[in-house]
């Protein structure tokens, strides 16, 4: 079927396996898996592994370019969640504040029978 396929720049192929038949056409159907690595601007490697199924009508350059999507796709979120600038101590502080500040109300709100939150001089 495919004899040697192209493999994306930082990922590795792992072979293929077969996984069952195709209930219409009777064929086998076969998953090519690869390995792909991701390293970060930390330092930390961060893997993945895509399958891409296959049978006997799939041709080798459609193969090719689910390999190319699927890694480029991975790529492209891996650099958005894992390339991102650490939180500044005055960011943390801010968000800290935050989360007290709606803890605080919360038990506000669990204090009062209607749910609401009454204020001080609007009771009376």
């Amino acid at each position: 079927m495919t004899t040697d396929l192209w493999i994306p720049n930082g990922a590795t192929y792992q072979g293929v396996s077969p996984i069952g038949t195709n209930a219409e056409t009777g064929g086998a159907i076969v998953t090519h898996q690869l390995k792909v690595v991701f390293t970060d601007i930390w330092g930390v490697e961060h893997k993945q592994i895509i399958r891409v199924l296959a049978d006997a009508d799939t041709s080798q350059a459609h193969i090719d370019e689910m390999f190319g999507n699927a890694t480029e796709s991975w790529l492209n979120e891996a650099k958005v969640k894992y390339n991102r600038r650490p939180a500044t101590a005055e960011e943390r502080k801010q968000a800290g504040k935050a989360l007290n500040e709606i803890l605080k109300h919360k038990v506000l709100r669990r204090a009062s029978t209607t749910g609401k939150i009454y204020f001080k001089g609007t009771r009376k």
